[in-house]
């Protein structure tokens, strides 16, 4: 599993870039051997104004080709990362327990 990341160049610290890696691990991690890439993809709506305006895009591209996104915002870096890597951890899995499902045969 390969992590990129785009966005603003403040957010690209290597403080930042760590504590994004460790929690993406976190999330991922039991599904890593089915994920190709995770994308992470941060902008500032508003500039150095403040408020609600730092938004998180995170996307992962799973070995089968299907794509998960998930998005968020939040005025704290470290919230808006915490918060999009446990929504995306949760949309994998979910993703991911539906193509085991249909690729059950059904019993009868």
């Amino acid at each position: 599993m390969r992590i990129e990341f785009r966005g603003l160049k403040s957010a690209a610290t290597e403080e930042f870039r760590g504590h994004a890696e460790r929690r993406l691990w976190f999330a991922l991690g039991r599904f890593a051997h089915r994920i190709d890439r995770v994308s992470v993809h941060i902008g500032d709506t508003n500039g150095p104004k403040g408020g609600l305006d730092k938004q998180c895009r995170v996307r992962a591209r799973l070995i089968r080709g299907r794509e998960v996104l998930v998005g968020d915002e939040d005025a704290d870096w470290r919230v808006l990362i915490d918060c999009a890597s446990a929504r995306l951890g949760r949309s994998v899995a979910r993703v991911l327990e539906r193509e085991r499902e249909a690729s059950e045969p059904r019993r009868p």
